[in-house]
């Protein structure tokens, strides 16, 4: 069964993985591997409409959503009044960044008590609310609903397919390793940009590197 999250369907990857395993086990493996990939780039990838967040606003010009891949901004709400449209431009769907043209966001959050009070901690009250497109049309959604057009980038399909292939040849083993040896069970890993383990081969991070939000 597909899933909207699914960034591959089983006819993209080659013959040799597809029969390596049994269809509904392979097809856990795709989900899989596209949940792991939408984590590695830090936002889902699946189109997603109509999404309303709320947002913590810095009183600059620059506000900024939990999602990259925005599509388009619907609607942006302050302390309950509607922004004009004009007011705000969608700077970086990547990293989901709204600039405010003129007037700066509002600050939210706490502030210093007194005669004179100046913003202390910035957080999230509710007071800002934006209702935004985001993702792209994975295969997944359009095995789901056959009307939709794909629209993920090939890059993005080209990585979860590398994912996939590399994971299910080492079916059974740990998911990142790099070497290993039988004599002295020596055994190295991949290691991710923060000094971590990570199980996504390197070519799979270098396509997804345009998309990566910046942790």
């Amino acid at each position: 069964m597909a899933s909207p999250l699914d960034l591959l369907v089983p006819e993209q990857l080659p013959e040799a993985t597809r029969g390596a395993m049994e269809s509904a086990r392979l097809g856990l493996f795709i989900t899989a591997v596209s949940e792991a990939v939408a984590r590695y780039v830090g936002y889902p990838l699946h189109r997603r409409l109509g999404v309303v967040e709320t947002a913590v606003g810095r009183g600059g010009v620059y506000l900024w959503l939990r999602s990259g891949a925005v599509r388009q901004v619907h609607r942006v709400e302050v302390r309950g009044e509607e922004r004009d449209a004009g007011t705000y431009a969608l700077e970086s769907p990547t990293l989901g960044r709204l600039l405010a043209r003129g007037q700066p966001w509002p600050f939210t959050g706490e502030w210093t008590q007194g005669v004179s009070p100046t913003p202390l901690e910035a957080r999230d009250t509710g007071e800002l609310l934006v209702t935004y497109d985001a993702g792209w049309v994975t295969p997944g959604q359009h095995v789901l609903e056959e009307s939709l057009v794909v629209d993920l980038p090939a890059s993005i399909q080209l990585a979860a397919v590398e994912v996939v292939v590399a994971t299910v040849s080492r079916d059974g083993k740990p998911g990142d390793v790099a070497s290993e040896a039988i004599g002295a069970t020596s055994m190295s890993y991949f290691a991710g940009e923060d000094g971590g383990r990570t199980a996504l081969p390197s070519t799979a991070r270098q396509l997804l590197a345009p998309y990566r939000r910046p942790r």
